[in-house]
């Protein structure tokens, strides 16, 4: 079994969010968050998913999810 990893789906707007929710989980894509705002979905899939994912007709991209931890409020670097 392949290994799973986070992705986030970059839709294009043409068709409906929750339509391409429902292909994407069919296509093995666990779906974790619909951001609706913003026309993405966040979730977990093997690499090979992902891939199958990219040539879709409503999508614009998928890329790998990464954790992104910001320093405290009072921290003087900020980078």
């Amino acid at each position: 079994m392949a290994e799973s990893k986070k992705w986030i789906v970059t839709t294009t707007g043409e068709r409906d969010l929750n339509e391409v929710r429902q292909e994407v989980t069919r296509k093995g894509f666990k779906v974790e968050q619909v951001l609706d705002q913003i026309g993405c979905l966040t979730g977990s899939a093997s690499e090979e998913v992902a891939h199958q994912l990219r040539s879709m007709p409503g999508i614009a991209d998928v890329s790998p999810d990464a954790d992104i931890q910001l320093p405290p409020s009072d921290d003087p670097v900020t980078w």
